[in-house]
């Protein structure tokens, strides 16, 4: 696992907020973020206003924000996500206001006025952000996935240990037999575990801070030599 733990991130803020936010709690100036991440100011300016119509291309972009993260030590992933989603309704709306601008043929349709448009295109980033926040609000609380990859369950064996491998989501807490289990960045984990004589009912629990516990019961039976 990492060595630390990046900071968190309030959910429903726009990236602009959250790198703002972040520079501000630590007290760091544009010029030193500048100086860190050879970024212009220009362009930092914009990232922390949302002007993304004041931004170069996708992967110039892109490769900011993750220098930034980095240097606030935030989720890069997460910011980049959030930007796609925001730049994707933001060119929606700019395509919206600018057809509202066009000459509308028919002025008798009342579903073609610039008015109604607007609020439709408004309605729909309004229900693309809510779908978004619901999406994000399932996947925190959901059940963390977890594979054992070896041993299969109701194995049988004469050692008096196996070891227990398998794969789950990064930054879960695993539990074997009440004991936390170390994984690794890709949530990989290797653990070995104590067998007595008899049918060992191995209880296994993943789940992340504010999600529900996924449960396992692998079975493994020892044998007298």
């Amino acid at each position: 696992m990492a060595a630390f733990k990046q900071k968190k991130i309030i959910r429903g803020q726009s990236l602009a907020d959250k790198l703002k936010k972040a520079r501000l709690e630590q007290e760091i100036s544009l010029e030193e973020v500048q100086s860190q991440t050879n970024i212009q100011l220009k362009y930092l300016e914009a990232l922390e206003e949302g002007k993304y119509q004041d931004l170069p291309g996708d992967v110039y972009v892109k490769i900011w924000i993750k220098l930034y993260a980095e240097f606030l030590d935030l989720p890069a992933n997460e910011l980049i996500t959030a930007y796609k989603l925001e730049k994707n309704i933001s060119d929606k709306i700019k395509g919206v206001d600018q057809s509202i601008k066009e000459p509308i043929a028919v002025k008798e349709n009342v579903l073609l006025q610039p008015r109604t448009l607007k609020l439709i295109a408004i309605g729909l980033v309004v229900l693309a952000l809510l779908g978004y926040l619901a999406w994000s609000l399932v996947k925190i609380i959901a059940a963390p996935k977890i594979n054992i990859t070896e041993p299969a369950n109701n194995y049988t064996t004469t050692e008096s240990s196996i070891v227990i491998t398998g794969q789950t989501e990064a930054e879960v807490q695993l539990m074997i037999n009440n004991e936390l289990i170390l994984i690794d960045e890709q949530g990989n984990f290797s653990q070995t575990v104590n067998l007595s004589t008899g049918l060992n009912k191995l209880q296994i629990s993943v789940k992340k801070k504010h999600s529900k516990t996924n449960n396992l019961e692998w079975n493994i039976l020892r044998k007298e030599l």
